[in-house]
């Protein structure tokens, strides 16, 4: 039996990261959350969301984005987009193999996502489930965790520095330190000029 993905909304957001263990050089990712209306999965009501992690796309503004479509290989390529729905207590794998993103009106951009839930990877009995979504996505932030740069007063200027060489941070408002629920890190939000 399928199930009906049906998004409610989204946000995206950005992350600065870099992992010298695997030759992965400092790089900026779009990280996306699409919340899905309540549906129901193994005989139980499910609220969940899809989660797309480590999205690598070259882009120096949201705006970049307008109009622009975006293919992905999926797990284990090179270039993949890190994506699970969490279903039965579980993250189900989910592979994306197009972005399309539509208009862009300063704060939210619109979205069509490609992709296919792996219900097989964990050993489930219904059929991998492709999906073909639109939704609006809000832009929250641009996250820099503290394993880059501690979250620290001294370190704002820094990091903005940083965070210049890969988006026009003229866009964004000052840093500032916020915890996210599990640690601080330093973060910049949209500018309201």
């Amino acid at each position: 039996m399928a199930i009906k993905i049906s998004p409610e909304c989204g946000k995206i957001n950005a992350l600065l990261f870099k992992n010298e263990n695997v030759g992965l050089p400092m790089t900026l990712f779009l990280s996306i959350s699409i919340d899905l209306d309540e549906l129901e999965f193994q005989n139980e009501t499910e609220e969940t969301c899809i989660q797309l992690d480590f999205i690598k796309i070259h882009f120096r503004s949201f705006s970049d984005l307008q109009d622009k479509e975006f293919e992905f290989p999926v797990n284990p390529e090179e270039g993949y987009i890190d994506g699970s729905v969490y279903l039965d207590s579980q993250h189900i794998p989910v592979d994306v193999t197009k972005i399309s993103f539509c208009s862009f009106d300063g704060d939210n951009i619109k979205a069509k996502i490609f992709g296919e839930v792996l219900f097989d990877y964990c050993g489930y009995k219904e059929p991998n489930q492709e999906f073909n979504l639109e939704a609006t996505l809000k832009f929250e932030n641009i996250f820099i965790p503290p394993d880059i740069v501690s979250p620290s007063e001294q370190n704002l200027d820094i990091v903005k520095n940083m965070l210049s060489e890969f988006f026009n941070i003229s866009e964004l408002s000052e840093p500032i330190i916020e915890n996210n629920g599990f640690r601080d890190a330093i973060v910049f939000h949209k500018s309201t000029k």
